[in-house]
């Protein structure tokens, strides 16, 4: 046995609490492992059997071949020919068994097991093959415990009669509870791993036992750790099991040990004839893990883009039916978009399914959607621990992939009618325990007494005086001092249930989920008769249902995400261009006001840093295109500013990047490396085309100043230096400053262009206002709105200045009409801007 096997053993036999295990490597044979031992084969029955040799060779022997070929039926009739010819024959009431047992007739195949162990008491497979139908049939799982013990008596070394009797100390219902006296399966499961390292099944259930390590009456913690090394060493062994693999990485993100899924994997990999044993197409699935998993383990700050790639990978591996739990929208969508979901098909299914999430991305600008990522995480965590009693989860899942983790979550064993608050501890938050208080005084009390009436004395009444009097109680229900005693005793002596109480405090909320019928299905709790009228509409009002129900239809999912920082605050703008060979060039231009960058007084450095990015999503909000990019480092302030004394740019930034055309919305992210501020707008954009051959114009780009520049710089294009004005706000008297490109004039017959331009200002949604002046900073000139030009160029830029002294304060359109007189061709754009009072 290899080093690894033998650590794996060690370490969860004989110590658990020694650090993680590696993967086992692959043993030099990954043959499975055979169902009986060679030693006791069916054909050899033990040699101390009296039966004599009746049994009929032939029969057998077809009989065998075709249950090899899986054509049992045909093999169950020659095998019931050869017990006919010969009852004596143990091999032929042991092979009529098998194929009654493939057959799924258990109860036929248990009479014929039975039959082979009567005539040969020692014969191992005998007892193996009563265990196994045993343990098909409900209530007989201590009888299949039995038969397997003897059967490992007989055969000790046998791996898998060590399987069958951890098989029988498992619970096979969704639940995945231990049953039985010993702990659960897991030291049956690991003595069958040691005899065949290569066996196809045993490593993958001693993971299941230490995943949820479960007893009826009590409970441990899972060892994930444990687990994980099992599921891996499985899938070293058997590439080919259903499930190992994927449970592997199931636990992996369910417990965040990425650190422990990243030395698993490289202990599987990195072992002589791993990829042999893997196959060709797992070692590449292997490093993809592993390096997913090394991503998330040495990341500084959370990675949903990486996680959320895990997570595909995890779909990959599970089957479809697991799949769609995760991609439901029941417990996510609005009635009438899930509605809409639902009866859709095909690709139109998908597409909706997409919009559905698209527009709930919890940060736009980033490509993966955080959002969803979130309700895969929240759907995992509700399928480990709510779904013991129903699939794919109770309604404490239910309310987990809506809205989350509670900030409390308290279990309990309730007993019928007692207070359930006043016998609570209280938590270490205060918010939480201001929660509980209100609901107990004001809101649902939870009382839980299946199938009987709950008597509650009037107000203001003490307990002698009822027992004294055989009181009268409210609703006409007469207690005689014996009734009360009754119901006493069931408060101190009987009917308990299991609960759970989840505060949420940001909706002032607490639920009671009970398991009132056992089977950990929990659900809110049932309604009680009682006996007093305003009792009994008090829990009506208030019942965790009702509650829950109407906080549904008020909002039925919500995600609040971290940006991990306050709000920044910045102005941006974004106009096109035409670039090299007809592509579409994004301009890009922020101001951000200074006071928000703290001071060197905090000791977080004099300088520091800002991460930008941008990203397009289309009508359907799914990613087009995204950019990121950095400023800086800056100088940080010296000493503290006032928002009020400061709210003006003291950074303008210009970023420009090529990018597709058509309509767009926007989102932009900007974040301060030191404080963490971040800030994350949308607007729409139409980025021109600008491919075609006719006459085009770019966007307006408004600016605060605009000189000739005989100098590179960040703010020059085509020899002059804008300043940009990304809020696009100017006090009043301040000059507006317009630049833009015009593309494919055309040229006359001495190669000269001929043009006129209108520019033409109105109140936002109102008339134009006209006879303002603009000042042409080539000239100097003053004109009038409309003038004509001329030059030699297919190519030309425009730029102005514009006076504001005669605007009130508001909201403004600009509107550029440009003419080719030589075509007869014109071109118009807009861009909106604010006037202020100074």
């Amino acid at each position: 046995m290899s080093r690894f096997c033998l650590l794996l053993v060690a370490a969860l036999v004989i110590c658990a609490s020694q650090r993680p295990v590696q993967a086992l490597p692959a043993p030099a044979s990954s043959s499975p492992a055979p169902s009986v031992s060679p030693a006791l084969s069916p054909e050899d029955p033990s040699p101390e059997s009296s039966i004599p040799e009746k049994h009929p060779d032939a029969l057998l022997e077809t009989g065998k071949a075709l249950f090899e070929a899986e054509r049992f039926e045909e093999a169950l009739a020659l095998f019931q020919q050869a017990v006919k010819e010969d009852g004596g024959s143990a091999p032929a009431h042991y092979w009529r068994g098998m194929a009654q047992y493939e057959l799924a007739a258990y109860r036929k195949a248990v009479v014929s097991f039975k039959r082979t162990v009567e005539l040969d008491e020692k014969w191992a497979s005998g007892y193996v093959g009563l265990g196994k139908a045993y343990l098909q049939i409900k209530f007989r799982r201590l009888d299949a415990r039995n038969a397997l013990r003897k059967a490992a008596r007989l055969a000790p070394d046998d791996p898998e009669i060590q399987y069958q009797l951890g098989m029988a100390h498992m619970n096979p219902r969704l639940t995945d509870q231990i049953v039985g006296g010993e702990r659960d399966g897991r030291s049956f499961f690991l003595k069958a791993a040691v005899l065949d390292p290569a066996h196809p099944d045993a490593f993958f259930q001693a993971g299941r036992c230490y995943e949820r390590p479960e007893s009826r009456g009590s409970r441990g913690s899972p060892e994930f750790d444990k687990a994980m090394a099992a599921y891996l060493s499985q899938f070293r062994v058997n590439p080919l099991h259903d499930d190992a693999l994927s449970r592997f990485v199931y636990l992996a993100l369910l417990s965040e040990e990425y650190g422990l899924a990243v030395e698993l994997l490289e202990g599987a990999v990195d072992d002589p004839g791993v990829a042999d044993d893997l196959g060709a197409s797992d070692p590449a699935i292997v490093g993809t893990l592993r390096k997913q998993f090394g991503t998330l383990s040495e990341a500084a700050k959370p990675r949903p883009d990486v996680l959320h790639e895990v997570i595909e990978t995890y779909f990959s591996l599970i089957e479809p039916d697991e799949k769609e739990v995760y991609r439901d929208l029941a417990h996510v969508a609005p009635p009438d978009e899930l509605a809409s979901w639902q009866e859709a098909g095909g690709s139109e299914r998908e597409a909706r399914w997409h919009a559905f999430w698209n527009a709930r991305d919890s940060n736009p600008v980033t490509v993966v959607n955080e959002r969803l990522v979130e309700h895969y995480r929240r759907v995992m965590f509700a399928r480990y621990h709510f779904s013991q009693g129903q699939h794919p989860y109770d309604r404490r899942g239910e309310i987990y992939v809506r809205y989350g983790a509670p900030e409390d979550r308290r279990g309990d064993v309730h007993i019928a009618d007692r207070n359930a608050y006043r016998s609570a501890s209280f938590s270490d938050d205060p918010v939480v325990d201001a929660v509980r208080e209100q609901n107990d005084r004001y809101g649902y009390r939870l009382r839980v007494d299946r199938g009987r009436l709950t008597i509650v004395p009037p107000e203001g009444m003490t307990e002698e005086e009822i027992n004294d009097a055989g009181e009268l109680l409210a609703g006409g229900i007469v207690a005689s001092s014996g009734q009360l005693t009754m119901q006493d005793e069931r408060k101190l002596m009987g009917h308990g249930y299991a609960t759970e109480s989840w505060v949420y405090v940001r909706y002032g909320l607490e639920l009671f989920f009970v398991d009132q019928f056992g089977g950990g299905r929990f659900d809110y709790p049932w309604g009680n008769l009682l006996t007093s009228p305003e009792e009994m509409v008090r829990q009506e009002q208030f019942s965790p249902r009702r509650l829950a129900e109407e906080l549904i239809a008020k909002s039925p999912e919500e995600y609040l995400y971290d940006l991990r920082g306050a709000q920044l605050e910045y102005a941006f703008d974004a106009v096109s261009f035409r670039a090299d060979n007809g592509a579409t060039e994004l301009d890009l231009s922020y101001s951000i006001p200074v006071w928000q960058f703290g001071d060197i007084s905090d000791g977080q450095g004099i300088r520091t840093r800002l991460e930008h990015q941008v990203t397009l999503r289309d009508s359907a909000m799914s990613p087009r295109f995204t950019h990121a990019f950095g400023f800086g480092p800056f100088d940080r302030p010296k000493r503290k500013m006032a928002e009020s004394h400061v709210k003006v740019p003291v950074y303008t930034l210009p970023e420009s990047v090529v990018a597709p055309p058509g309509s767009f919305t926007m989102a932009v992210q900007v974040r301060d490396e030191t404080s963490q501020r971040t800030g994350v707008y949308l607007r729409p954009v139409t980025l021109s085309d600008y491919s075609g051959e006719e006459l085009l114009i770019s966007d307006l780009k408004l600016a605060t100043l605009i000189t000739p520049s005989g100098v590179q710089g960040p703010f020059v294009r085509n020899g002059l230096n804008i300043t940009p004005n990304p809020g696009r706000l100017y006090i009043r008297e301040n000059p507006v400053y317009v630049y833009y490109e015009v593309y494919n004039l055309s040229l006359d017959g001495e190669g000269k262009t001929a043009y006129e331009i209108l520019y033409e200002i109105s109140p936002r949604g109102g008339s134009a206002r006209r006879g303002w002046t603009g000042r042409r900073q080539g000239d100097m000139q003053t004109v009038m709105m409309a003038f004509s030009g001329q030059g030699y160029s297919t190519e030309d830029r425009e730029y102005t200045s514009l006076d504001t002294s005669g605007l009130p304060a508001g909201e403004y359109l600009l509107t550029v009409t440009f003419t080719d007189l030589n075509a007869g061709r014109n071109v118009t754009r807009s861009a909106n801007f604010l006037v202020m009072e100074r």
